[in-house]
């Protein structure tokens, strides 16, 4: 129920987002963003609130997600472009994907509280720490001087 909590946050937030940049200001269907903010929405949840973000941290996943909307929102509404205008959909895209990626940065909040913050750093982070080696004086050969 938590899961669904959170995707119904999440598709919200990015439609109301996609409503006012790219409904707004640049006149696209409602329909389209509707279909838009669902593969996004999808896309985005399992690539970077899933995979990205228990393991990095909330800069790292805004960034993932900012690109994937970009390139989503692009190749998605450049598909049905017939006037060849892609300056305007190059903007489309980017302005829909930095209102996105502010969402996202948000919903990053929630899902860390909600989700990973219990869980022990050690699961969530892959760290070069991981596989360091302890080493102690132990392990060294004996020295003739300390033995006196």
């Amino acid at each position: 129920m938590k899961r669904l909590t959170a995707l119904v946050l999440k598709f919200g937030a990015t439609l109301i987002a996609l409503f006012i940049v790219l409904g707004l200001i640049y006149g696209m269907s409602f329909q389209s963003i509707v279909l838009l903010t669902a593969v996004i929405g999808v896309v985005s949840y399992i690539i970077g609130d899933l995979l990205i973000l228990p393991r990095s941290n909330n800069i790292v996943a805004t960034a993932t997600d900012f690109g994937l909307a970009f390139l989503l929102i692009w190749s998605i509404v450049s598909f049905g472009n017939v006037d060849n205008n892609y300056r305007a959909l190059f903007f489309a895209s980017l302005l829909g994907a930095f209102a996105i990626s502010i969402c996202e940065s948000l919903f990053h909040i929630y899902m860390y509280r909600n989700f990973y913050q219990d869980e022990p750093k050690s699961k969530r982070r892959i760290s070069v720490m991981n596989y360091a080696m302890e080493s102690s004086e132990e392990i060294a050969p004996p020295n003739k001087k300390s033995k006196k």
